[in-house]
């Protein structure tokens, strides 16, 4: 078994949660993508395209934008993931610690 130090428990915690924070803010970005850019996208499209061309690429504009917004949040679960994980295996290792002492 690997005795940790308090500092490398806290910096493990810290990591974790950094991690969690990067995938939720990915997560914004994939969102606000989907919500603004694939948007004007889709406009252009659908303004561009007659007949059924348009339809079949607006539908395909529309399922990318669905399958943006899932992955988004897919993100934020595996974020919610992290951060239950890292808090239940720092208590783990605190109480370890201050039970080892």
């Amino acid at each position: 078994m690997i005795k940790k130090t308090k500092e490398e428990i806290e910096i493990e915690f810290s990591r974790a949660i950094d991690q969690a924070l990067e995938l939720e803010h990915l997560a914004d970005d994939l969102s606000r993508m989907a919500n603004n850019q694939m948007g004007s996208a889709l406009l252009v499209l659908k303004n561009s395209w007659r007949g059924d061309t348009g339809g079949s690429m607006e539908l395909a504009g529309r399922r990318t934008t669905a399958e943006i917004y899932r992955t988004a949040d897919d993100l934020i679960r595996v974020a919610r993931n992290i951060r239950s994980t890292a808090d239940i295996v720092y208590r783990a290792e605190k109480t370890a610690k201050y039970l080892c002492i």
